[in-house]
C-alpha cells in the first residue's frame, strides 16, 4: 500500500505511539485529505434511500464466521485503488468510492464512472458517496461536490473545500459537511448551489469541526469535531460535548458516529487510552463501552455502523473488524479471511448484505440461507456423523469422539473418556420416553438424567455390535441394525434384548423407521424393502438404502445413491436424474410441516413436493419439479455413515449431518421467492459504436452487428442470477442466456424492434423485464418507394414479355393467314388454268361434234343437254375460284360483303343495308378472307333460312378490334337445341365457330324462335389489320423474327416488311 491511504494509515497508527509530529512535517499538501482517511473514510447512510421500506438484514443471531463472506482483493485488478465509502441508488446500483475515482458495481461486474460519461469529477478521490431517493448518486471530494443522475454529472458551485459527509433527510433535502466554510461547515443544497449554517443560525463551532455527521432525519444533527460531539437542530443554538480524555491527549484525530434508534450516539476515536477508543453518550456524559470480553477503551475505531438488525459494527485501525449484537461482542480479521486488517467503512445494501472497505480491498458479508457449525462456532470436533433434535428443542451431534448438544444457541460437549463412555457416536435415538439412545463405537447405551447406561443382549451382557439404525415399534419396543459378523437385527425391550434375527438366514438391514401406527420398515443392503413380519418390496436397485423415512400419510422414502425409493400402496418407484432429481446420489430423507420432502443429495439439499412424488408413485411417467439449494446458499453436500442424517426440531427447524460439520435450514426461508431483481439494459453498440438509450433510438441502414449489454442487480449471490431476453419483430420466444449478460443480433432488417430482458434469482419466477425500443432505418432499396418501383418494374418486365409473346403468337398467326391465303390463291390459280381451261376445251370439242350430228337426231338433243349442264359446272367452279380470291390486296372489306348482299337480294324481296363505322383501316388479307367467309355464311343462312324482311350488316372499325355483325329479323331459331344436334346440316354455323377460333376472334349468336338473329365477330386489331411498320415496330419485327425462327414455319422478312 503505497498511496496517501497508506499515509493515512500510518499516520493514525502513529498517534497512539506518540510520533504523529514527524509525519505532519512530511505529509506537505496530502496532510489536509490523509486527516480524513487516517481518522476513519466512514460511509455516512443515515437515511439510506428507501431505508424505511428494506427490512432486510443480515441474521444478528448468526456469528460473523457463519456468514456467507466474498473477498475483492487489489491485486485482484478489479478496482482502481483503494475503496472508502460506498452507497447504492435506487435502482440498485451499488457505488464505491476510490482514490480513482467511482466505481459502479452489479454483482458481476466493476464499472469505472469515466467509461458511463465523458465528464470527469473535479478530484477523483471520493471521500463520501449517498443514494439519494430521487435515484441521483451525490459525490464529495476535495474538489467540492457532484451529482451523477440520468447519465449526467453535475459540479455544484459554492463549496470552496472538501465534502466529508452526505446525508439526506426526510423531506429529500440533501446535507453535507464541507470544510474551509468560513465556520460554516453545514450545508444544504438549494437548486444548483449550496446554502451554509453556521453561528447566525445556532451552529456555533470551532476551525476544527467537523469531519462526520449523522442524522435522524427531522432535523437534528451529529457532527464530530476533533475533540468533541457538536448536536444541532434547525434554529436553535447548538450543543457540544466534549470528549476530556481527547482533549487531554492532544492528538490529532476526529470522531466516527452511529446513532441508536434512540437518539444516543456512539463516537470511535482513533486512538486508545482511558476515555478513548469507543465511547458512547448517555444523557450528556461520555462512558466507556465494557463487556467481559471487551474494553472498549482498547481499540483504536476507524468506522462505526449500526446496521437495520442493532448491531454495531466497529472498524479498527489495524485489529479488523468488531461487532455487538445483544452485548456480545464478536472478532473478525484478517486471519479469518477479511482483505486487511485495517477497516475504512461499512455499508449495507438493500438486500441486506454487509460490505466493509478495507486498505487491501472490499469485504461482504451476507446471510446463508443454510447454516453451518462447526468448532469455530463451539462444536467439539469438525466430524458430525449422527445429528438429533428432541422434543425439548435440543440438537444433538454425534462426532468422531464426542456427543455435543446445541441448547439455546450455546454448545455443550461430551467428550470421550470423559463424560462418554466411547469414542465414535454411531447412531442416535429419542424414544416415546424421552429417553436418549446413543450407538458407541460397537456398544449401545441409554443417556437419561445425565447418565449413561449400557443395554444388554440375551445374556446379560453389554450388547456387542456396531450400531447403524435405530426405531421404535407401537409395543414401545425399540429396533436396532448392527454390522458385524454376522449382521443382525435385534428387538429390545426395556434395556435388553429380547429377539434377534441374523444373517445369512435373515436379510442385512442398513436402515430403520416407523411410522405413525408404530409399524417397523426396514432398508435393506440390496435396495428392497422390507417389514419384520417378512413381507419385502423389491426395488431391483442392488445397492442399500442408507436412510428410510415414512410421511405421516404412509409414503415410505428410501435414500440410495441410484435415487429416491418411493412407495405406497402398490409398486416402488425409484426417483432418479431422469425423473426430475438434480443428481442420483441421496443420502438422507425427511418431510416437513408444509408438505415438503427434503432430501440431502450429493449435489446440495432438493426440495421437493408430497404431491409431486405421491403422483409419481400413481402414474410412471410423472416426473417431479425439484428446488436445490447449493453450496453459495451455504448447503455443504456430504454423506454422514450414521443414523440419523436428517433430523426435524420442534421448531421446524431441518438439522442436516454431513460427515463434516453441522447445518441447520428453516424449511419456511429456504426457498422462498427473493426479491424482483432490478433488471437494466447498459448499452447498446451497433457496428462498434456506442448508442445512447435515451430518446428516439435509430440505428443506421445497413447495420449489421448489434450488441446489447444488460444486468439484473443480484448482489448476494449473482451466480444464481438467469437471463432471458426477447426481440420484437425478431425472436418468435425468448431466448435462454443463463448467466449471459449480452445479447448479439446480426443483419437485422429494416424496421421497428423492443428487445426485452427478464432475469430470475434462481427460484424460476422471473419477476422483472427491462424493455427497450429501437428501430433500424432503412437503405434506399429497402425503402417501401424502392419496392414499388422494384414491383413496377418486375410488372413492366413480365408486360414486355407477354407483350413480346403475343407479337410473337400474333407473327406466327399471321403465317398461317398468308400460307393459307397463298394456298388459296395457287388452288384458285390451279382450278382456273388447268380444270376450268380443260373443261372449257372439252366443250369445245363436243360443241363442233354436236354441230355435227343433225337436229332431227335424238342424240344431238342428248349432247345439247350435256353441254348446257357443262356450262354450269363452268360457272360453278368460276364462282369458286372466286370465292378462293374473295378479297384481292387493295379490296376493302366493305365493297366486297356490299356486293354479296347486293347479289343475294337481287330479287328485291328483302332490303339487304350495310353500315359502316370509323375510319375504314386496310385489312390483313388473310383475315380479311375469313371475316368474308363467315360474313358469307351469315348472309346466306339468313337469306335461305331465316326468310327476313330486312338484313343489317354493320362493320366497326375500332381502335381494338374490327366487329363485324349481321342482324336478320327473320324466323329465328334455338341456339342451344342446334348446338346440341349432331345431324349433318349445321356444318355451316361449325365452320364459321372454327374460323373465329383461327383469327383469335369472338364469335357471338343469339336468336330465339320468332324474334331473328344476331350474329358478331370481334376480331383484335393487332391480328386483323395491317399496320405500316414504324422505328420501334421493325425492332420488334426483328425480335419477332428472332422468336419466329425457332418454329417450323416463318414468314420471310423482305423489303416490304422494312
Amino acid at each position: 500500500m503505497t498511496s496517501s491511504a497508506k499515509i493515512a494509515a500510518m499516520f493514525a497508527y502513529s498517534v497512539k505511539k506518540g510520533v504523529a509530529h514527524r509525519f505532519e512535517r512530511r505529509l506537505g499538501w496530502r496532510r489536509h485529505v490523509s486527516r480524513w482517511l487516517g481518522r476513519g473514510v466512514v460511509l455516512f447512510l443515515a437515511l439510506m434511500p428507501g431505508a424505511s421500506e428494506l427490512a432486510r438484514a443480515v441474521d444478528a443471531s448468526r456469528l460473523l464466521s457463519q456468514y456467507g463472506h466474498t473477498a475483492w482483493r487489489l491485486q485482484d485488478g478489479q478496482l482502481p485503488a483503494p475503496a472508502f465509502p460506498m452507497a447504492q441508488t435506487a435502482d440498485g446500483y451499488v457505488w464505491i468510492g476510490t482514490q480513482a475515482g467511482v466505481v459502479r458495481y452489479d454483482g458481476a461486474r466493476f464499472v469505472p464512472l469515466d467509461t458511463l460519461t465523458k465528464s470527469r469529477l473535479v478530484n477523483p478521490f471520493v471521500i463520501a458517496l449517498l443514494g439519494a431517493r430521487d435515484g441521483s448518486l451525490w459525490i464529495g471530494t476535495p474538489g467540492g461536490l457532484s451529482r451523477w443522475k440520468d447519465g449526467k454529472l453535475t459540479d455544484y458551485a459554492g463549496i470552496e473545500g472538501t465534502v466529508s459527509a452526505l446525508a439526506e433527510d426526510e423531506r429529500g433535502k440533501i446535507w453535507l459537511l464541507a470544510a474551509n466554510q468560513h465556520l460554516k461547515p453545514l450545508c444544504e443544497v438549494s437548486g444548483n448551489g449550496v446554502s451554509c449554517h453556521g453561528k447566525e443560525d445556532g451552529l456555533d463551532v470551532t476551525d476544527a469541526c467537523c469531519d462526520r455527521m449523522v442524522t435522524d432525519g427531522r432535523g437534528t444533527f451529529w457532527m464530530g469535531s476533533d475533540i468533541s460531539l457538536v448536536r444541532w437542530r434547525e434554529h436553535t443554538p447548538s450543543k457540544s460535548f466534549p470528549i476530556d480524555a481527547k482533549i487531554k491527549a492532544g492528538t490529532p484525530g476526529m470522531l466516527v458516529l452511529a446513532r441508536e434508534p434512540g437518539n444516543e450516539i456512539w463516537a470511535g476515536l482513533p486512538i486508545t487510552g482511558s476515555g478513548l477508543g469507543l465511547q458512547r453518550l448517555e444523557g450528556d456524559q461520555w462512558r466507556s463501552f465494557r463487556v467481559p470480553d471487551m474494553e472498549g477503551s482498547s481499540i483504536a475505531v476507524q468506522a462505526l455502523f449500526r446496521d437495520r438488525e442493532g448491531a454495531l459494527w466497529i472498524g479498527t485501525i489495524d485489529h479488523g473488524i468488531y461487532r455487538i449484537v445483544s452485548g456480545r461482542v464478536e472478532h473478525f480479521g484478517s486471519k479469518d479471511g477479511l482483505t486487511s486488517d485495517g477497516i475504512y467503512s461499512f455499508f449495507e445494501d438493500g438486500e441486506g448484505n454487509m460490505w466493509v472497505t478495507t486498505s487491501a480491498g472490499i469485504d461482504q458479508f451476507r446471510d446463508f440461507k443454510a447454516w453451518s457449525y462447526t468448532t469455530r462456532e463451539g462444536l467439539a470436533v469438525d466430524e458430525v456423523d449422527a445429528v438429533l433434535a428432541d422434543r425439548e428443542g435440543r440438537v444433538w451431534a454425534g462426532t468422531a469422539n464426542s456427543l455435543d448438544v446445541l441448547d439455546h444457541g450455546q454448545f455443550h460437549s461430551l467428550r470421550a473418556g470423559k463424560e462418554l463412555p466411547g469414542t465414535q457416536v454411531t447412531s442416535l435415538f429419542e424414544d416415546k420416553a424421552g429417553r436418549l439412545w446413543v450407538g458407541l463405537d460397537e456398544s449401545l447405551w441409554i443417556y437419561a438424567d445425565g447418565k449413561f447406561s449400557a443395554v444388554l443382549d440375551r445374556g446379560d451382557k453389554p450388547l456387542r455390535g456396531m450400531v447403524f439404525a435405530l426405531a421404535q415399534d407401537a409395543r414401545g419396543a425399540l429396533w436396532a441394525t448392527l454390522r458385524g459378523h454376522p449382521s443382525r437385527l435385534v428387538r429390545i425391550v426395556g434395556d435388553k434384548v429380547v429377539d434377534e434375527f441374523a444373517t445369512p438366514k435373515y436379510l442385512s438391514v442398513r436402515s430403520l423407521a416407523s411410522d405413525r401406527a408404530g409399524a417397523v420398515w426396514l432398508g435393506l443392503q440390496n435396495g428392497d424393502l422390507a417389514r419384520p413380519n417378512g413381507e419385502r418390496i423389491s426395488t431391483q436397485l442392488n445397492t442399500p438404502i442408507i436412510d428410510l423415512a415414512i410421511t405421516g400419510d404412509g409414503l415410505v422414502l428410501g435414500a440410495t445413491s441410484k435415487g429416491l425409493v418411493a412407495f405406497k400402496n402398490g409398486a416402488p418407484r425409484v426417483l432418479s436424474v431422469k425423473d426430475g432429481l438434480p443428481c442420483d446420489s441421496v443420502n438422507g430423507v425427511i418431510d416437513d410441516e408444509d408438505g415438503a420432502l427434503w432430501l440431502f443429495t450429493g449435489c446440495g439439499l432438493v426440495k421437493l413436493a408430497l404431491a409431486d412424488v405421491e403422483n409419481a408413485v400413481r402414474d410412471p411417467a410423472h416426473g417431479v419439479e425439484a428446488g436445490v439449494l447449493d453450496m453459495l446458499d451455504g448447503v455443504r453436500p456430504g454423506r454422514a455413515p450414521f443414523q440419523k442424517k436428517i433430523a426435524r426440531a420442534p421448531d421446524g427447524t431441518l438439522w442436516f449431518a454431513n460427515g463434516v460439520d453441522l447445518q441447520a435450514l428453516d424449511p419456511r426461508k429456504g426457498l422462498a421467492g427473493g426479491r424482483a431483481l432490478p433488471v437494466h439494459i447498459e448499452s447498446l453498440t451497433a457496428d462498434r459504436k456506442a448508442y445512447g438509450l435515451t430518446g428516439e433510438l435509430a440505428l443506421p441502414a445497413l447495420t449489421r452487428d448489434i450488441q446489447l449489454d444488460y444486468t439484473a442487480i443480484g448482489l448476494a449471490v449473482p451466480q444464481h442470477v438467469r437471463f432471458r431476453y426477447r426481440l420484437d419483430g425478431h425472436d418468435e420466444d425468448w431466448v435462454d442466456a443463463g448467466q449471459r449478460r449480452q445479447a448479439f443480433y446480426t443483419d437485422l432488417p429494416p424496421g421497428a424492434y423492443g428487445f426485452h430482458v427478464a432475469a430470475d434469482s434462481g427460484d424460476n419466477t422471473w419477476k422483472e423485464t427491462a424493455t427497450l425500443n429501437f428501430t433500424v432505418r432503412p437503405a434506399f432499396y429497402q425503402t417501401n418507394g424502392f419496392m414499388f418501383l422494384v414491383v413496377a418494374a418486375a410488372a413492366l418486365v413480365l408486360w414486355l414479355l407477354f407483350a413480346l409473346r403475343v407479337t410473337h403468337v400474333k407473327a406466327q398467326l399471321r403465317t398461317i393467314f398468308e400460307e393459307r391465303h397463298a394456298e388459296r390463291e395457287r388452288i384458285a390459280r390451279e382450278l382456273h388454268d388447268t380444270l376450268l381451261q380443260a373443261v372449257q376445251g372439252l366443250m369445245l370439242r363436243f360443241q363442233f361434234a354436236m354441230e355435227r350430228i343433225p337436229p332431227s337426231e335424238p342424240a344431238r338433243e342428248l349432247m345439247e343437254k350435256a353441254l348446257d349442264h357443262a356450262d354450269e359446272v363452268i360457272i360453278e367452279g368460276r364462282d369458286r375460284v372466286a370465292n378462293l380470291r374473295a378479297m384481292e390486296q387493295g379490296t376493302h372489306l366493305e365493297s366486297a360483303l356490299r356486293q354479296m348482299g347486293e347479289a343475294m337480294a337481287h330479287d328485291g324481296r328483302v332490303v339487304f343495308r350495310l353500315t359502316v363505322e370509323g375510319l375504314p383501316r386496310p385489312l390483313h388479307p388473310a383475315v380479311g378472307d375469313e371475316v368474308l367467309q363467315i360474313a358469307r355464311e351469315s348472309m346466306a343462312n339468313a337469306f335461305r333460312h331465316a326468310q327476313p324482311g330486312r338484313i343489317d350488316v354493320s362493320v366497326a372499325y375500332e381502335r381494338k378490334r374490327l366487329t363485324l355483325s349481321v342482324v336478320d329479323d327473320g324466323a329465328g331459331f334455338d341456339v342451344d337445341a342446334v348446338a346440341k344436334e349432331e345431324s349433318a346440316g349445321h356444318w355451316g354455323l361449325k365452320g364459321m365457330h372454327e374460323r373465329a377460333a383461327s383469327l383469335r376472334a369472338r364469335l357471338t349468336l343469339s336468336s330465339r324462335p320468332g324474334a331473328g338473329t344476331a350474329v358478331e365477330l370481334s376480331v383484335p386489331a393487332s391480328i386483323a389489320f395491317r399496320r405500316p411498320k414504324s422505328g420501334w415496330r421493325r425492332f420488334m419485327a426483328v425480335l419477332r423474327m428472332m422468336f419466329a425462327s425457332r418454329g417450323s414455319k416463318v414468314r420471310a422478312w423482305d423489303h416490304e416488311d422494312a
